[in-house]
């Protein structure tokens, strides 16, 4: 019998989750975001909270100790302090009529050295019976039964059944170019928004990759690539493209196995996760971005610009922009006319500049715009003048008595610089501008 260190943490882990049936003390040994695939269809966790969640409802329904038993335990090193691990498992229950019950199951998981500490990254608990009914977490009641062989057709009817039991999607491709697909469950089908496997497979002209959001392709490729060359399984979040030509964030873990025409694949399990992602922007927006005018505030844009600060190489624009007689808009006008002219402006900055741009509110009526690998600046001239004169025109329009317009004043520069060095320099072109002529621009080269 192995004593390593891992082949010990899962000692310990099946010790306090079958005979003691302590939950924190198996937390107390699992890794944050570890997940957990279970012997029934609805035993599946993401991350700790789930597998808690999932622990606690196991014991609820089955309190009593369970004996254990480890035969043929084999582990292998993926990178250091770094296991994939095996082993059968014997599992003894005493049952209320004073009968014992066994169970013969299979574990694989994967125990990871972290902060010092050896705790179990993933869990996968295998049933080599044919039936389990939902909400059994052990089909106690089958494992004395001897099961016979089940003929291709029967094995092909449990695994539909299989299918439509989990909470997400089943997706197989080969690991070949795109990703042919080899299956699909009506689940996954649904999910998208496909009511056939011959309408899904035309759609994406039979590669998997053509599902694929086309900004997250290659991502999700580097991904799989990447978790490959160490182990045989990955887990990554992107964009599916549904048949209405939306889309849908999933997170999806995938497994290499062989296909039956020996061919390496891929299976894996989609979970579509667009509430979540959802809610988690609403909170980065919240942070992020001002509630006025929807475009970055300072606290978004110098996150963005120290990112495109440490990565660029080329030279760079940072303007700041100013409203002339802005007070005199919201005294003759009232402030809500005021907001509105403060949301025309931002929206003018956003349409003009790059989506890899920043345009951000610094507060009232200043704003700023970064431009981030910029060796000619003159079509970023052509762009201020049209600001300028489609703000004058509005101004015209709807506001003639404060005599607003729009100032800039901007450095062209390259090499790392914090965003307060940037802001100092720019504005103190911007002052220049607004102290000579208001309603003009100057950019200048340092």
């Amino acid at each position: 019998m192995s004593n390593t260190t891992a082949y010990n943490t899962i000692v310990e882990f099946f010790t306090y989750y079958l005979n003691e049936r302590d939950i924190n003390k198996v937390l107390s040994i699992v890794s944050d975001d570890i997940y957990s695939i279970g012997t029934g269809a609805g035993e599946i966790a993401i991350g700790k909270k789930e597998f808690s969640k999932l622990i606690a409802q196991e014991i609820e329904s089955l309190p009593m100790s369970i004996k254990y038993e480890i035969k043929d335990y084999h582990e292998k090193s993926k990178v250091d302090g770094c296991f994939d691990c095996f082993c059968n498992m014997k599992l003894i229950v005493q049952m209320p009529d004073g009968n014992e019950v066994h169970y013969i199951t299979r574990f694989t998981g994967c125990v990871c050295n972290e902060n010092g500490k050896m705790l179990i990254q993933s869990a996968h608990m295998s049933d080599a019976s044919t039936y389990q009914e939902e909400g059994e977490f052990f089909p106690l009641k089958f494992a004395s039964e001897k099961i016979k062989s089940l003929d291709k057709e029967a094995k092909h009817e449990l695994w539909e059944i299989f299918c439509q039991m989990l909470p997400g999607g089943i997706i197989g491709g080969y690991i070949e170019e795109g990703f042919p697909l080899y299956i699909i469950n009506d689940n996954m089908l649904e999910m998208a928004g496909y009511s056939s496997y011959d309408e899904f497979f035309k759609d994406i002209d039979g590669l998997i990759i053509n599902s694929i959001n086309e900004d997250d392709r290659q991502m999700v490729i580097n991904v799989i690539d990447d978790s490959f060359s160490k182990s045989n399984q990955y887990k990554v979040q992107y964009r599916m493209k549904t048949k209405d030509g939306g889309y849908i964030w999933v997170y999806d873990i995938g497994r290499k196995t062989v296909a039956q025409d020996g061919r390496d694949a891929i299976i894996s399990m989609i979970v579509d996760v667009s509430d979540q992602v959802r809610t988690t922007q609403c909170l980065i927006d919240e942070n992020t971005k001002d509630n006025l005018t929807g475009i970055y505030n300072r606290k978004g844009a110098e996150s963005r610009i120290a990112e495109a600060l440490r990565t660029s190489s080329e030279k760079y624009v940072f303007m700041m922009v100013d409203l002339d007689n802005f007070k005199m808009l919201n005294d003759i006008y009232g402030h809500a006319e005021g907001d509105k002219a403060l949301q025309f402006i931002a929206s003018k900055l956003n349409d003009s500049f790059r989506k890899t741009d920043t345009v951000c509110r610094i507060g009232g009526d200043e704003f700023a715009v970064f431009i981030a690998d910029c060796p000619n600046i003159s079509p970023i001239e052509e762009k201020i003048k049209r600001v300028i004169n489609e703000y004058a025109e509005m101004i015209k329009e709807n506001y003639p008595e404060s005599n607003s317009s729009v100032s800039f004043g901007g450095i062209c520069t390259s090499g790392l610089n914090s965003f307060t060095e940037l802001y100092k320099k720019a504005d103190k072109v911007l002052y220049g501008v607004k102290k000579s002529h208001k309603g003009r621009y100057a950019i200048e080269n340092i």
